[in-house]
């Protein structure tokens, strides 16, 4: 009797087993706190959250600041004020911070010249000081000028964060090169939120999606110079995961900060990002937190494809538009997802003025909800060639119309006088 209850007891426990097991149903599993000051996980192109721990509160984040340094010389370049090729010199006091032991990554020469490409490598690569402060100084004409533009970006996005160095350098550290912004602490650094810097990150991958193909270099040449990469998680590196995919994109250390770290990475094609700010151990923990949502969270996703937009009502004129990723998705826990996409007109107030849109042009946006959770993600499609937003037929002249009857009825009298 009692190896008869004993096995029907196995029984059940193993039915429990195959029950959570089984395909298609959620798994357990919980995500243990990071150890560090904070962290933030989002989803890059739908911002659905996954993970936050102290995510709102400002801490000191080092050289995770170059990531808007870049986001605001990409931005500069996409807007056709900068050019990638464009060439710099480098002032003196960047010089001299390149020379110091402590603060440089890459030696520079007095006189030597830079493209901005070159620069944007330098920082994101090397973590550079000189190059980000640099781009710095050409994206707004100088130091100060461009500190602000982080600042008001930041304020623009409604992000908790203060900069006060385009680098990510402290006061303490930029007295000796002329940096220290004036009406500043002696000991101020740039305090920024894990979500604000994540968000900062999303932009950019948003504003140049490339951008991982210079974060994930181990290490590259400038100008004859070998520079190397910090971020231990890419490939040949000693915390690299393969299961992680981690394929950027900024580290940060300073005394205060500690070791802060932004990754990039995907899940079964769907673009994320991931902030670990103030640990000891945060490459390590990175690749944990990493494991534990893909064990946490399941990713419903639908296709998306170009398609024939309607460009004005009532009129006959479309284009071919091209969303830009090829799939949106919801992340879940606890049930499946259910999806649907709606895909909307949306045309600039610029478009709607000039009567014309540009190939590479947004014109419109795609949003996929899930039914359940209310999840959202929205898609922009982008027009395939230039045309108009009007019928071929339908022609504007500036000409204004005159009436016949009018014009004869006036003749006459004009004899008159």
């Amino acid at each position: 009797m009692v190896l008869l209850k004993r096995w029907l007891r196995a029984i059940a426990v193993i039915g429990l087993i195959m029950t959570v097991l089984a395909p298609g149903t959620a798994r357990a599993a919980t995500v243990s706190k990071v150890p560090a000051r904070a962290a933030y996980v989002m989803d890059a192109n739908s911002g659905q959250v996954l993970y936050q721990q102290n995510a709102d509160k400002r801490y000191p984040i080092a050289s995770l600041s170059k990531l808007l340094t870049v986001y605001l010389t990409v931005k500069a370049i996409n807007e056709g004020k900068l050019s990638w090729d464009e060439e710099v010199t480098m002032p003196q006091n960047l010089i001299k911070l390149s020379h110091s032991y402590a603060y440089s990554s890459l030696r520079m020469k007095s006189g030597e010249k830079f493209t901005v490409r070159q620069l944007v490598a330098a920082a994101m690569i090397a973590s550079s000081n000189s190059a980000a402060t640099e781009l710095g100084e050409v994206v707004a004409g100088s130091n100060a000028k461009f500190v602000a533009l982080m600042n008001q970006q930041s304020e623009d996005w409604g992000l908790e964060a203060n900069f006060i160095s385009s680098s990510g350098l402290d006061n303490s550290d930029l007295k000796d090169f002329d940096l220290v912004l004036p009406d500043t602490g002696k000991d101020e650094q740039n305090l920024v939120s894990a979500k604000a810097i994540t968000k900062v990150a999303q932009q950019l991958l948003k504003a140049d999606p490339q951008i991982t193909d210079i974060a994930s270099k181990t290490e590259a040449s400038i100008n004859g110079t070998k520079i190397y990469n910090e971020n231990s998680c890419l490939p040949g590196k000693s915390q690299y995961k393969k299961e992680s995919g981690i394929d950027g994109l900024k580290t940060g250390y300073t005394e205060n900060a500690k070791l802060c770290f932004t990754a990039t990475y995907t899940v079964n094609g769907q673009r994320m990002v991931a902030t670990i700010l103030g640990g000891d151990t945060t490459f390590s923990a990175m690749n944990k937190l990493i494991k534990q949502l893909k064990q946490k969270y399941r990713l419903e996703t639908t296709r998306l494809t170009e398609r024939r937009i309607s460009l004005s009502n009532g009129l006959a004129t479309t284009v071919t538009a091209t969303p830009i990723t090829a799939q949106a998705g919801v992340w879940y826990q606890d049930k499946t997802a259910g999806l649907t996409t709606k895909v909307e007109t949306k045309l600039t107030p610029a478009q709607l003025s000039s009567g014309t849109v540009d190939a590479g042009d947004p014109v419109a946006q795609a949003t996929v909800t899930d039914k359940q959770t209310g999840a959202q993600q929205q898609v922009m499609y982008r027009a395939q060639r230039t045309t108009t937003l009007f019928a071929e037929r339908v022609v504007f002249t500036a000409k204004n119309n005159v009436d016949q009857l009018l014009t004869a009825l006036q003749q006459p009298a004009k004899s008159l006088f």
